[in-house]
């Protein structure tokens, strides 16, 4: 596989990178923003994923779901625990190349994401920016159509049937680090509420080594309150 965006040099300068983006953001906000500000957040979203580099080349666009719960230190950072869930059908071409007329990578994702919000809370949009690190599971599935007995009971008694079912042929699965970084805008209900819609993008790198890391693209819409 070719190799990974020269941006990416290697997952040391990553980790190091985030760490000074989080650490100068904490102290601009410290300064600027007493610490008597706190509540608990939660938002719930979903939305459409786009693989990209190596997978973009062998999955269609999928889906995402993303749940996260966390503490707002105050009015411009918060931490959050975030649980995405992406899930991309593999492209004919790729089928083809299996033998198999299904089948797709399902990923989920538990990382720490602090939030730098970039406008205060009374704005009517609020820009944020956010990134993390944790863990990531991988699951490759392959299936076919099949069919199933089962007993099918009416009005008229019980009797034995045959229903269709997606049969899995191949599957691996496998436990991986990786991280996430992104934008997204908030908008308030209304000036007064915590409570908001959001939009987001955020590009996700899970590190399978080899150069053969997953790397994609989640668009997510929620609401957070």
């Amino acid at each position: 596989m070719r190799k990974v965006v020269s941006g990416f040099k290697g997952n040391t300068m990553i980790r190091v990178g985030l760490a000074g983006i989080f650490l100068f953001f904490c102290a601009r906000s410290a300064s600027a923003q007493s610490f008597n500000f706190s509540h608990a957040d939660f938002s719930a979203g979903a939305g459409f994923s786009t693989p990209v580099y190596d997978a973009g080349s062998a999955l269609n666009y999928g889906w995402n779901v993303n749940l996260r719960g966390g503490v707002a230190i105050n009015p411009m950072l918060s931490t959050d625990l975030d649980f995405t869930y992406d899930h991309s059908r593999f492209n004919d071409r790729t089928l083809a190349s299996f033998g198999e007329p299904d089948g797709g990578i399902g990923i989920w994702s538990l990382t720490f994401n602090p939030v730098i919000h970039l406008a205060p809370r009374a704005a009517r949009v609020r820009p944020y920016v956010t990134a993390g690190y944790g863990l990531y599971h991988y699951n490759f599935t392959l299936s076919h159509p099949s069919t199933a007995p089962t007993v099918f009971c009416g009005f008229f008694g019980c009797f034995p049937t045959l229903v269709g079912v997606n049969a899995v042929v191949a599957s691996n699965s496998t436990y991986r680090s990786g991280f996430n970084a992104g934008l997204g805008f908030d908008f308030p209900v209304h000036s007064d509420s915590q409570a908001s819609f959001f939009m987001e993008a955020r590009y996700h790198q899970m590190f399978m080594g080899h150069d053969k890391d997953i790397q994609y693209v989640p668009v997510t819409f929620g609401f957070r309150w």
